[in-house]
């Protein structure tokens, strides 16, 4: 997740870029910062092109020898800003309950010039639940208030270098950066002018307990149920989807454009069908469990709560729950924020998570991260804009749950369509995973993906550059274009550009199909 300015801020990693940067100048910045309840531990002028070394790093955060690249001479401030008597924000990725800095999106925002922060959502690590045991302001930096602290301390900051205040701020973030995002335009509308927000997890308690309730609804943890669908089975089964929608979108090409507009019969993979080999197909019972998987989420007065799982979608956030022939999910967040953050116990284990489990973990909302406040009123109202992508094969956070947010938006502010595409506009990404990769033309500048391709470095190719141009020039992102890199490589061989104009004529399917 970030932030930035220049005299424009953009929130995200722990670089701030300030021009006409000197040695001199970074040192006696450093020094010199003063900023209630911060506490600056290191600055340095760094040069254009130098390897920074991040020593301390953690390993869910790509540590111990994780390096970050200096995109432009700037000068280097870490701070350690407390948020509450018990909890601090150091750093200035959100992926999961990520607590790492996004050094990749900060290293993109720097080198075009912004200043930028990113920060670590008050606790070190993507994995793990020991941070947040007994721990409730920590919950609340990683729920609501990290990001807000940022804002208001990357302000200070540009402020005091500059001895005037940023022209514009700017947030980028993706997943649980995406839902930060939302969450404090609802709460802090004046902390940004403009929001890049990608596969954002708004209503993450939902997000992350539907992983335990399909892998229940597969059988697991009974493996040797005659229900149970073994994790070989699902490439074939996903394969198979693909195979049969992939063509009505009238482009053969391995992707599912609009998987939300179909319907997949897994009777047609059971066995003596002659789709699967005997080795792969469905038993009477598996083709249940395979049609259950791709049912909604109900709470438990049956109302439906989450979107059905992504057709076309990789299954392992589920299907992929055992080990040496032992039940164990995969999914290690379901059972982390559980024990940490739900039930504040240690020997907590997923193996009997039921729909009560998801219930009572809303009724608790520890740290208020289960963000669903669709009234951006006051963001709309002083002229804010939102930038939102989110991916088809989102195999995290279903994308369906975007035109479900969109749609909670355009109700909440009280707006025609036309007037809330005026503010806040959608694309969604066919063959995206979450927050980017995959087999479409996925990269538009993502957040959190380093280098940007310098060669597409326009508002028509790079999502960030379209904000600011939406934001500074009033000119509305009509059109995104995705690249498909060969391997993926961002700035290496160019597979495919696709893209459409966004349609205008459309409520909630606002996107931008990947078509040739």
């Amino acid at each position: 997740m970030g932030t930035f300015a220049s005299n424009k801020l953009l929130c995200f990693g722990a670089l701030a870029r300030l021009a006409r940067c000197t040695a001199d100048k970074c040192v006696s910045f450093g020094a010199g910062l003063s900023i209630p309840d911060t506490k600056v531990i290191a600055y340095s002028h760094e040069t254009n092109g130098t390897v920074l070394p991040l020593p301390g790093t953690v390993a869910s955060c790509g540590g111990p020898n994780l390096t970050a690249i200096i995109t432009a001479d700037l000068c280097r401030v870490v701070l350690v800003v407390a948020t509450s008597s018990s909890s601090e924000t150091s750093g200035f990725r959100d992926w999961g309950i990520g607590g790492c800095v996004d050094y990749p999106t900060m290293q993109n925002g720097a080198g075009l010039g912004f200043a930028s922060f990113g920060m670590n959502a008050g606790h070190n690590g993507s994995t793990g639940f020991d941070f947040f045991l007994d721990k409730p302001e920590v919950l609340n930096d990683f729920g609501y208030r990290s990001l807000h602290f940022e804002a208001s301390v990357g302000k200070q900051v540009v402020e005091q270098y500059y001895a005037s205040s940023s022209f514009k701020n700017y947030y980028a973030g993706c997943s649980t950066g995406g839902r930060q995002g939302f969450q404090n335009a609802h709460l802090y509308p004046s902390d940004f002018d403009g929001l890049l927000l990608g596969s954002p997890g708004v209503n993450w308690l939902r997000i992350v307990a539907s992983k335990g309730i399909l892998a229940h609804r597969i059988g697991w943890p009974d493996l040797d149920s005659p229900a149970y669908v073994r994790p070989e089975q699902w490439p074939a089964i996903v394969a198979e989807q693909i195979r049969q929608l992939d063509p009505l979108d009238g482009v053969a090409d391995g992707i599912i454009d609009e998987p939300t507009r179909h319907r997949f019969d897994p009777q047609t993979l059971a066995c003596g069908a002659g789709l699967l080999n005997e080795t792969l197909c469905l038993t009477p019972q598996q083709v249940s469990s395979v049609r259950k998987a791709y049912e909604p989420v109900y709470d438990s007065d049956t109302h439906i709560v989450y979107p059905a799982f992504e057709l076309g979608a990789n299954t392992n956030v589920f299907s992929d729950n055992q080990q040496n022939g032992v039940a164990k999910l995969s999914y290690t967040i379901l059972q982390d924020f559980w024990r940490g953050a739900v039930y504040n116990d240690s020997t907590w284990a997923p193996e009997n998570f039921s729909t009560a489990d998801m219930d009572f973990a809303l009724a608790e909302n520890p740290g208020q991260v289960n963000a669903w406040d669709t009234d951006l009123s006051e963001f709309h109202e002083r002229g804010g804009k939102v930038i939102s992508y989110h991916g088809r094969s989102d195999e995290t956070v279903t994308s369906a749950l975007s035109e479900w947010f969109y749609s909670g938006v355009q109700s909440n502010t009280n707006l025609t369509l036309e007037e809330t595409q005026a503010f806040y506009r959608l694309f969604f990404i066919p063959g995206m995973h979450h927050c980017g990769g995959g087999p479409g033309a996925w990269s538009i500048g993502n957040a959190q993906r380093y280098p940007y391709d310098q060669t597409l470095l326009d508002s028509s190719y790079n999502a960030l550059l379209a904000l600011v141009d939406w934001v500074e020039k009033n000119r509305t992102p009509e059109t995104l274009i995705g690249t498909k890199y060969q391997d993926d490589v961002v700035g290496g061989e160019v597979v495919s550009q696709r893209g459409k104009k966004y349609p205008p004529y459309v409520s909630i399917l606002l996107y931008m199909l990947i078509v040739t």
